[in-house]
């Protein structure tokens, strides 16, 4: 499971065991690692071998302290078509706030952005992440996550930034949205709130996560226009939540089409018993499940084998197939998990034919316990997946990729897989984010 829904939720699950899972919560000290983690930026070649040549430093890696005594980690990554680079996460201080870091294209911070590149956002009495970012069409930048106060219940956040002097100040809040360019969105009967992924539907905003209704966690998504008010055509009011069977289900990643129709992908079963298979929704426009994607009311679940299996991360093909990360085979007994890539045709059934055959999904054993926790989709449909391997114990970056049909791509790194070490003084990398570039492939996340 993505970290980011483990603390988000409060759910004691295997993959919350990574030491880097643990940050946010509380429950973790430097000593386990070190020393409290940096934002990390590496940028690789098409090859998989590190771009020492255009990133700053030499060694493909630009690490940001933002906090030189806590926990500084990034969630998501945003591409601007200026060529700079935008981090979003969280810095785990009391209380936790919100970070936006801008980067010039060669890994340097972009002075004309926040504090020498550096923007952070708190909130009153209240914890605040950033899980999810996106840009709008006008150059705005969007972030969701989670506020939690220290009293009451967790609510979804949805921040609004200005990126160019045209609109306002780079890296401020954008005051025409919402109250003072925040909003906060509680969802009814709903207590554990948190907008883990965010998407665009034209001009409206979706984010998807997970609500806990009645002791049982379900899938939650709102939707917002561009002012962000919520739309009240979509769902009861902007807001819609959807319980999968009588399970445990959360959302970890949103898509849409181009019809239109969202996608949202996660896991559901059961907090007691610690089994979880990937859940894979898809919902029409206006918030109701779309009855022709799955067996007929918009929901499939995968059940890849034993023990747990988790979706962190979602991505379409242009041919309309839907590309999903995550983790198989997870269990903290036996300290195993493996990274999982699954392909679902438009209909949502496997696709067994086209990819790891006769399964639809394939799984890579790097180390002993491997999260995925990104995908991104090559205009040659190679799939590129990022996260980390031997988490718990020395995280390293893991970065994947794999041909059109699921083979491990021979021609990136060694077999289709590159690791990288932590270069201190954190014991612990990884990667929560990935987008692609013309000719190289960026990560973020934490070293």
């Amino acid at each position: 499971m993505n970290p980011k829904i483990s603390w988000s939720s409060g759910l004691a699950l295997t993959v919350l065991l990574v030491s880097v899972a643990l940050t946010a919560c509380g429950y973790k000290t430097t000593t386990s690692y070190g020393a409290p983690t940096a934002v990390a930026l590496a940028r690789y070649n098409a090859n998989g071998t590190p771009d020492t040549t255009n990133l700053v430093g030499g060694t493909g890696l630009v690490t940001t302290d933002v906090n030189t005594s806590q926990d500084d980690i990034a969630f998501a990554i945003v591409l601007q078509p200026d060529g700079k680079i935008i981090a979003v996460g969280s810095s785990s201080t009391t209380p936790a706030k919100v970070v936006v870091i801008r980067y010039n294209a060669n890994g340097t911070p972009d002075s004309s952005f926040g504090n020498n590149g550096i923007t952070v956002t708190s909130l009153p009495s209240a914890d605040a992440d950033g899980f999810a970012a996106i840009l709008q069409a006008d150059g705005k930048l969007l972030v969701a996550g989670r506020s939690s106060p220290m009293s009451g219940f967790s609510s979804f956040l949805l921040l609004r930034y200005h990126t160019d002097i045209g609109t306002g100040t780079p890296g401020t809040l954008d005051t025409g949205f919402g109250t003072g360019g925040i909003v906060t969105t509680g969802i009814p009967s709903g207590v554990s709130n948190s907008a883990n992924a965010i998407a665009l539907s034209g001009t409206n905003i979706v984010l998807a996560g997970q609500s806990k209704i009645g002791g049982r966690f379900v899938f939650a998504l709102a939707q917002y226009t561009s002012s962000g008010a919520l739309d009240s055509t979509f769902g009861s009011g902007g807001i819609v939540t959807t319980p999968i069977f009588s399970l445990d289900a959360l959302a970890a990643a949103v898509a849409v089409q181009g019809d239109g129709k969202i996608v949202a992908a996660g896991l559901a079963g059961s907090t007691s018993s610690n089994v979880w298979d990937v859940a894979l929704l898809r919902y029409n426009a206006n918030g109701s499940l779309d009855t022709g994607f799955g067996g007929g009311d918009g929901i499939v679940t995968t059940d890849i084998g034993s023990s747990s299996n988790y979706a962190n991360a979602v991505a379409l093909q242009a041919d309309g197939k839907i590309v999903v990360a995550g983790n198989a085979f997870a269990s903290s007994l036996a300290n195993t998990s493996d990274i999982a890539v699954l392909r679902y045709n438009t209909d949502g059934t496997l696709d067994t034919t086209g990819f790891g055959s006769p399964n639809g999904y394939v799984t890579t054993n790097v180390g002993a316990f491997d999260n995925g926790f990104a995908v991104a989709v090559q205009a040659d449909n190679k799939i590129v997946v990022a996260g980390n391997a031997d988490a718990g114990s020395g995280d390293r970056l893991a970065l994947l990729r794999y041909n059109a049909d699921g083979s491990p791509d021979s021609g990136f790194g060694t077999g289709g897989v590159v690791t990288r070490a932590a270069s201190g003084p954190s014991t612990i990398v990884g990667a929560f984010a990935v987008a692609l570039q013309p000719t190289a492939i960026v990560v973020v996340g934490y070293d």
